[in-house]
């Protein structure tokens, strides 16, 4: 008896979670979402951090991808986004250009990319990072897709920022004085994302390299806390 009710309870949970995404006839309207991490449809991080720090451009243009669930058309649809004003601290020309309301996916398209450019000279993202939201809203073309994905953030600031596929290759422990170090040494800064790093993987595997051992000849140099940087790179 408790096998069958456990059963029961478990095929509830399984069509309440199916229910949160459930889009009628998505199949033929279809229905878009946020996918930011364009190389890997299983990461749903709804955040992407861009900061100017150690850069000479004062705007930057940001991608966010969208996604179509269901068939793609032989005609043009329009994706809706809206600012979601109540989690967005950015400011309108001054943190980030005007964006439109409506983006065009093409005919024959499964994906599309939004546009945001960034903007760096306010002095205050020194000191502040500041978040613009945006939502995606139904249109007379396309639902809504998966309810996890429908919201974006993108945080920018001219403060070091942790790149967040550090820990994925030989840089070893994290601080801000090893990254402004990079930058010093390098003359510029950690590519915004991990594909970028992957296409230039052996030039920074060479300056991983080249940075440990100038914290090795010139040992001990302190990180922001006061502990001596330790070479970390291993050939």
């Amino acid at each position: 008896m408790k096998k069958i009710f456990y059963s029961v309870v478990l095929l509830g949970a399984l069509f309440t979670a199916c229910q949160e995404n459930k889009m009628d006839d998505f199949e033929k309207d279809g229905a878009v979402y946020f996918q930011l991490n364009a190389t890997d449809w299983n990461n749903t991080t709804d955040s992407v951090v861009y900061s100017f720090a150690g850069k000479t451009e004062t705007e930057l243009m940001v991608n966010l991808q969208v996604n179509l669930m269901g068939a793609a058309t032989d005609r043009d649809r329009e994706v809706r986004i809206s600012i979601d004003k109540e989690r967005t601290t950015a400011e309108e020309g001054i943190h980030y250009k005007t964006l439109a309301t409506s983006y065009t996916l093409p005919a024959g398209s499964y994906s599309m990319q939004i546009p945001v450019t960034l903007i760096g000279t306010d002095p205050r993202l020194e000191e502040q990072m500041f978040q613009l939201t945006l939502k995606l809203e139904p249109s007379d073309d396309l639902q809504l897709g998966l309810s996890q994905r429908t919201v974006a953030r993108i945080q920018v600031s001219s403060m070091l920022v942790k790149p967040y596929y550090w820990d994925d290759f030989y840089w070893g422990t994290y601080s801000k004085v090893k990254h402004e170090t990079v930058i010093l040494l390098l003359g510029i800064n950690f590519p915004e994302t991990e594909e970028e790093y992957w296409d230039d993987f052996y030039t920074w595997d060479a300056y991983a390299n080249y940075i440990s051992q100038y914290f090795g000849e010139n040992y001990p140099i302190y990180d922001e806390n006061g502990n001596p940087i330790d070479p970390w790179f291993i050939d």
